[in-house]
């Protein structure tokens, strides 16, 4: 008898064990996913930094169809859970025609350090909220003055579907003659789960953004914006997306596409 129960214990201790593990690889699964980052693939982000430790590295592809002269080029990011509900992060971006882009208010190869700090977690009565500092550096091709980027973020999950809002004040450094000194923008987003069965290897994803126009004068530009992210592997993330900007200048964006993969560490 002695024998049967220690066999039992044993066994319930690993069907325990077994069932942690289980858990923590959902919530892998979810966090993997649903961790929406700054242009991997849309513009909105979410309130949730990295979780304490984990890392995440990004690379990507961007095409941009304007009015005027076309754009291209690579993206990358590396973002890291320094603390409880701390994120630090690096990106920065390459485009062809950094000359014109530059007017444009559009930079190439600037270096881009953030920090997202968590204020709350979401609860039965409250969204998730966060801000984000950032410092852009003029470290690319035509770029002058060092940015400072300050923002609020506000997440809500109801069941597999969850609403997000960004807002962003841009102060520039150094501004052309042209150019305006202070940028704002604001995201309204929303993301879905598509399995009805709890899997969370596919999320589509839709915002619209308002932003000023880095040129003075001109009209304030609105983008629409749709995506997904989609599990390939057990922590890597492939994501597409494509936008347009609507209203703006006569050489805005009427056409982007992203694509890329985000592997997590």
């Amino acid at each position: 008898m002695s024998v049967r129960r220690r066999r039992g214990a044993r066994n319930r201790r690993l069907g325990g064990v077994a069932a942690v593990i289980l858990l923590i690889a959902a919530a892998a699964s979810a966090q993997i996913v649903n961790e929406l980052e700054p242009e991997r693939p849309l513009t909105m982000e979410d309130a949730h930094p990295l979780p304490y430790r984990a890392m995440s590295s990004s690379v990507d592809w961007t095409s941009n169809w304007r009015g005027g002269r076309n754009d291209y080029g690579p993206g990358f990011s590396f973002n890291y859970g320094l603390a409880r509900a701390l994120e630090l992060g690096a990106s920065l971006r390459y485009v062809t025609s950094p000359d014109v882009n530059a007017s444009r208010g559009i930079s190439s190869g600037d270096l881009l350090l953030h920090a997202l700090y968590g204020l709350t977690p979401e609860t039965a009565s409250w969204p998730a909220l966060a801000v984000r500092v950032g410092v852009e550096f003029p470290t690319g091709l035509d770029s002058k003055g060092t940015d400072l980027r300050l923002g609020g973020l506000a997440t809500r999950t109801f069941g597999a579907l969850r609403l997000h809002a960004n807002f962003g004040w841009t102060r520039l450094g150094d501004a052309g003659p042209t150019e305006r000194k202070d940028r704002l923008e604001g995201v309204a987003g929303i993301d879905w789960l598509t399995s009805s069965r709890g899997l969370t290897d596919t999320l589509l994803l839709s915002d619209v953004v308002v932003r000023t126009n880095p040129v003075r004068g001109e009209q304030t530009i609105v983008t629409i914006e749709a995506g997904g992210r989609f599990r390939i592997g057990s922590r890597t993330v492939f994501f597409a997306g494509m936008g347009s900007d609507v209203t703006g200048s006569h050489d805005r964006a009427r056409f982007r596409l992203r694509a890329g993969i985000t592997y997590v560490f």
